[in-house]
Formats: structure tokens, sequence, C-alpha cells
């Protein structure tokens, strides 16, 4: 019971430890940056926080995780994907897509309210930041993100647990972790986006688990935020109404 306790708890402190020691980091640079006369921008705060949280915080401490427990990086399993794998790729961001476009309909029928994500709510004021997000989405928020929460996180937890539950508790700590992206919203509202997230975080660490290669979830990731992205750039300069259920849900449930 005690190592699964612990299992559990190291799990929680690696993905806190990753977004508090960046968000720091990105809120000192910020302040030093201010102080020396310059204007922290839309553009800057997003490039700031895709280098310092998801770069230096979330891959940083997984790395030093890694260094502390003598595991080696390659053993996570970085491997150029098999035509199999890239099959699945595919599969995996057409349920993905699937399981929005129904948690959409849902939200508009019920007429139940989800939280807003930060970072989609600053897209689609300021859609140029989108020019950044595309490839961060590919070169720091896919491999930061699940290197962090599948590579270190999931597998300590499946040392104690076994590889179902490692994928599941993994799925809710990353999912959690994500409420500090969630602006102006209450409880339930909270509640409602925490069950989307979950969807698409099952299915990465499921991936991982299945595979065992870890580029596999990461280009899932990264693709799936960057379609995100897109829908947002879309919604922000009028070339789609941003109404309904894909604003909804598109605006919501951003891993």
């Amino acid at each position: 019971m005690y190592s699964r306790l612990r299992a559990v708890g190291v799990g929680v402190g690696i993905g806190v430890t990753g977004l508090v020691g960046g968000s720091v980091l990105a809120l000192l640079v910020a302040l030093l940056l201010t102080v020396g006369g310059v204007e922290i921008t839309p553009v800057l705060n997003i490039v700031l926080s895709l280098l310092l949280l998801t770069g230096v915080g979330f891959m940083g401490t997984a790395l030093l995780y890694l260094r502390y427990r003598g595991i080696p990086l390659r053993s996570l399993g970085l491997e150029i994907p098999s035509v199999k794998e890239l099959g699945l790729v595919i599969a995996a961001l057409v349920a993905s897509m699937a399981y929005l476009l129904v948690l959409g309909t849902i939200l508009q029928s019920t007429g139940t309210e989800s939280a807003e994500n930060q970072v989609a709510s600053m897209a689609m004021e300021n859609p140029e930041i989108v020019l950044y997000l595309l490839p961060g989405a590919y070169l720091l928020i896919g491999p930061g993100e699940e290197l962090l929460f599948r590579g270190v996180v999931q597998n300590r937890i499946r040392e104690s647990f076994g590889p179902k539950s490692g994928v599941f508790l993994a799925s809710v700590i990353f999912a959690v972790i994500h409420v500090t992206s969630l602006v102006g919203s209450d409880a339930s509202a909270v509640a409602v986006t925490l069950l989307g997230l979950m969807g698409p975080s099952l299915l990465l660490g499921a991936l991982y688990e299945y595979t065992r290669n870890l580029v596999v979830p990461i280009l899932v990731h990264g693709t799936y935020d960057a379609i995100i992205f897109l829908a947002l750039y879309a919604m922000a300069t009028g070339s789609v109404e941003a109404s309904g259920n894909a604003a909804a849900t598109v605006v919501a449930v951003l891993p």
C-alpha cells in the first residue's frame, strides 16, 4: 500500500514541479524584461510560456528525474514510427476529433457551460500567436507534456500499479494539472472541461502503453493541438462562425 501511495505522490509531485517550476521561471523572466523596458505582448507571452513552461519546466523536470533514477532517455522508446504506428496516429486523431464533436453536441444540447482555456482564449483575441503555437505544438508542447506525463509519470505509477492503472492515474494527473490554464469558470464548468480532457489523455496513455514508443503519443498530441490552433485561427479571423458546439469545445478542451 505504501509503495502505491508513494508512486501516486511522486507522479503528482513531478507534474506539479514541472508546472510550478516552469511558471515561476516564465514569470521571473517576464518581470526582468518588464523592468528592462520590454513590453510583454501576447506574442512574447506565448513564446515565454512555450520555451520556459513547456520546454524548461516540463522537459527539464522529466530529464532531471530520469537522471536521478538512472533511467536512460532511450529506454522510454524514441523510435521512428512504423507504418502500423502511423496508422494508429491517424486513428487516434480521428477518434479524438469525434470525441470533441460528441462532447460539443452534448454541451450544446444540454446548455452546459465549459471552462475557457487561457491559451485558447488568447489565441481567439490575438490570432497572430497561432503562427508560434503551430510549430510549438510539435517542438515543445507535444514532446514536453508527453515526456513528462507519459514517459515519466505514467511509467512511475506503472511500476506499482500495472499498465491499466498507470494509464488511468497518469491521465487524471495530466487533466487536473491543466486546471491552472482554465479561467473565469465555476466548479461545474471546470469539471466538464476536465471530463473533456480525460478522453484524449486516456487515448494518449493507451497509445504509449500499447506501442511503448513515446514518439507515437507525441505526434498525436502535437497534431491534435495544431488542429485546434488552426480551428481557433479560423474562428478568430472570421473564416468560420465562432458559435455553437464548435466554439464551446475548441476554446475549452486543449491539452
